[in-house]
This record gives C-alpha cells, structure tokens and sequence, in this order.
C-alpha cells in the first residue's frame, strides 16, 4: 500500500516538474511577443497648422533640443570627446523621434542610450545629479514610455517601467564603488510611472468618449429606423383600410352582377363567380397579415365617439385642421389653386397626413409665426405647399418633437411616386412642398 501511494506521489511530483517548464515557456514566450513587437503604427500625414501638425513639430523641436543638450552635458565628462558625445546625444534623441511608429523598439534604444551615456559617464564621479540618467535622459524616458502607455496593452506597459527600473538598479548597484548612492534612478522611475499612468487614464477616458460618440451614432440610427418602420406600419394600417374597401366592392358587384341581366349565360354568370370568389380570398389573405395593423399594439388608431375605427381622413378635413391650428394661436392662411376634384383615395389620405404634420411641426418648431398652406389641383395630380415665417418671438420655447417628422413625410410621398422636398428658407423660416400623382407616371 505504501509502495502505490509512493508511486502515486511520485508521478503527481513528476507532472508537476514537467508541467513547471512548461508555463516558463510560456509565459517568456509571451513575454517575448510583448516586448518585441515591431509593427508600424501608420497614420495620415496631418493637415497643415492641425493640433497634429503642431505636436509632430513639437517633437522634432525636442528631439533637436535632446540632442544637443545631451551632447553638452555629456562632452563635459571627462574622457569623452567631442564626437562620442554627439553620437551619444543622438542615440538619446533619436527614439523620441521613433516612438509614435514604433514605441517598443524606441524603448529598447531608449534603454540602450540610457546604458551607454552610463557607462560614458562612470569616471565622472557619479555625479548624483547627472547619473546614471541625466536630466536630459530622464525626459527622453518619459517621452519614450508615454507613448507606450498610449499604444500597447496595460500588461505591456508594466513590464517596460519594470525593465527600465531594473536596468537602472543593475548600474547603481553594479557600476559604482559605493552601492548605496542611487543617483537620479528613483526620480526616474518615479517621474516615469507618473507619466505612464497619467498617459494610461487620458487614454481611458479618449477611449471611452469614442465608445460613447459610436453609441450615440448606433443610438440614433436606431431611433431613425424606429421611426420609419413606425411610419410605415401606420401607412400599411391605412392602406389596408383603403384596399379592403375596394377589394369589398368588387365581391359584392360581382355577386350582384349576375342577377342585373336576366337570363345571363353560364360563362357570364361562372366568370362572375370566379371574380367574387378571387376578391373574397384576396380580402381574406389582406386581413390575415394587415389585420392586426389596424389598430396596432400601441393602439394608437383614431376611434370615433362609439370607440369604432373612424374613417380615414381627407383632404376635405384640411380646413377643419388648419381651424385647430388657428385656435393654438397661430396666424394660418389658407389657398386652394384649380378645381378640386375627387381624388385616389391613397393620394388623399396620404396628402391630407403630410399637411397635418407639417403644420404640427410649425406649430411645435415656430409657435406664433404665421403660416401659408397652398393646395394645387393640377391634371397631372396635386401639390401641397406648407410655409412658415420664424417665429416672432425668439424667446417662446419650441416643443420637442421625434425629430422624424420629415422622415414619415417622405416615405409617404415615395409611396405613391410623389416628390417632397423640405428645408429652411433664406428667411429663416421652414417649408414643406410636395407633390403627388393621381396618374401613372
């Protein structure tokens, strides 16, 4: 019992060793792909005198100044000459220079400059404001790991503030004969961290205002697309109220019809049985899918004083209308152009309803200013024209409205093949101008 139990323990420990290696790998291969990424962050060129154009401008500005005061600070060690100094001045520029394409592979020539201007400056005495990071050094850190905060992952950004605090312990402590003096390496790190954290919260915050901006867009198209498809179940409630009128008269005068000539012939009278028999399965499908429609699940459908569905309105509810409008204190002239005459009566419902919202959204947009509805019976069909001046008083408050109105105008004029077109005019005031056939264009 003893031997299987130890031969259990052993196995488990085994795994474990095994598994062990394993996660290392792992976790330095991840490392690896974290530290050493090297895709290009490419972006437009920045239009002139931009918020851009001014930061790349900035950046080229400190890279030049990087440069040549690292230069100066550095050809002052003793043992440095003249050219190494510059060159060390430009290792130390050159990846402010980089970091916005390429921000790790800058941070990896970073941290070398940062090695070799140490190394340079190790016969200075460890001058403990200098060194191993000079003041220079420190803003071209700072500068460096900024844009990594802003570019890589939070993960990413921990281990490169890691990487740089230790290689700054390895050259105090290994570099100088006395390892207790620090040197600028703990204002380094902490002025880094600072500006990587503040970085990583501008990031967050920019990050959660576009999320916002896309979800206001989202929000919006939705509430547009609510808004016509909420229009267009209104429109199909009131067409199947027309249809299923006609498609009434049809059953009835064909049943009717045969009994009008006496002694019709059997073709006649089976001819007339077909049609009544089609126009009562047409209506019977119609109801089936557009019932519901009619009065809708808002119930939302005008009733008359018994609660029954009242009749559709018409163009000869329009001076009814405009009196309402009147009595809310607006000032409404009225002008009827050609003979009126009957009309389709999808047309007519479908104009009377663009004139209703058309003076409700005068009458919600410029309370008080005067309005002009113009009805135009032509040969060719019918215009309706609905102009408001601004209000006259700039300080009477507008209702809000759903901002759709318009909308719901224009799919009801495409409907039935008519035009609207609707804006603000020079004056400052709205109009409402459109126009629909009452035959086959």
């Amino acid at each position: 019992m003893s031997v299987k139990a130890g031969g259990v323990h052993a196995s488990d420990t085994a795994a474990a060793g095994a598994a062990r290696p394993g996660r290392v790998h792992r976790g330095l291969s991840g490392l690896r792909a974290d530290l050493f990424d090297v895709r290009v962050r490419t972006e437009r060129p920045p239009a002139p005198f931009s918020s851009r154009a001014v930061a790349l401008g900035l950046l080229y500005v400190a890279v030049v100044l990087t440069v040549g005061i690292q230069g100066a600070v550095l050809a002052g060690y003793p043992g440095v000459s003249g050219g190494m100094a510059f060159a060390l001045g430009l290792a130390t520029g050159a990846p402010i220079l980089l970091a916005p394409q390429r921000p790790l592979i800058a941070w990896w020539m970073s941290l070398a400059a940062t090695a070799a201007c140490a190394v340079a400056g190790e016969g200075n005495g460890h001058d403990l404001v200098q060194w191993p990071w000079t003041s220079v050094g420190i803003f071209a850190q700072i500068v460096v790991l900024a844009y990594v905060a802003f570019h890589a992952r939070l993960r990413v950004v921990v281990e490169t503030w890691a990487i740089t605090a230790l290689l700054g312990v390895a050259l105090v402590r290994n570099t100088q004969e006395d390892p207790s003096r620090w040197g600028t390496m703990p204002v380094a790190a902490t002025m880094t961290a600072v500006a990587m954290v503040v970085v990583i919260a501008f990031r967050g915050r920019s990050d959660a205002r576009r999320e916002l901006a896309v979800q206001a867009d989202l929000t919006a198209t939705e509430r547009e697309r609510s808004a016509l498809l909420e229009e267009r179940a209104r429109i199909a409630r009131e067409l199947h109220d027309v249809v299923a009128h006609h498609m009434s008269v049809i059953a009835i005068q064909a049943e009717a019809a045969r009994y009008r000539v006496p002694d019709p012939p059997p073709e006649l009278v089976q001819s007339f049985v077909t049609i009544r028999a089609n126009a009562v399965d047409a209506l019977g499908e119609l109801r089936r899918v557009l019932g519901l429609l009619r009065t809708g699940p808002e119930g939302d459908g005008e009733l008359d004083g018994q609660g029954r569905p009242a009749p559709l309105p018409t163009l000869d509810r329009l001076p009814e209308l405009i009196d309402n409008v009147r009595a809310a204190g607006m000032t409404v002239e009225h002008l009827t152009v050609g003979m009126p005459r009957p009309l389709p009566q999808g047309v007519d419902l479908s104009a009377y309803r663009i004139g209703q919202e058309a003076l409700s959204n005068a009458l919600r947009h410029a309370p008080g200013a005067r309005v002009r509805v113009e009805v135009a019976y032509v040969p060719t069909g019918i215009g309706l024209r609905v102009h408001n001046e601004p209000t006259p008083n700039a300080d009477a408050p507008a209702r809000e409205g759903s901002g759709h109105g318009v909308l719901g105008m224009r799919e009801r004029a495409a409907m039935i093949g008519g035009t609207l077109d609707a804006g603000h005019t020079p004056e400052g005031g709205y109009h409402v101008d459109v126009f629909l056939p009452t035959e086959e264009q």
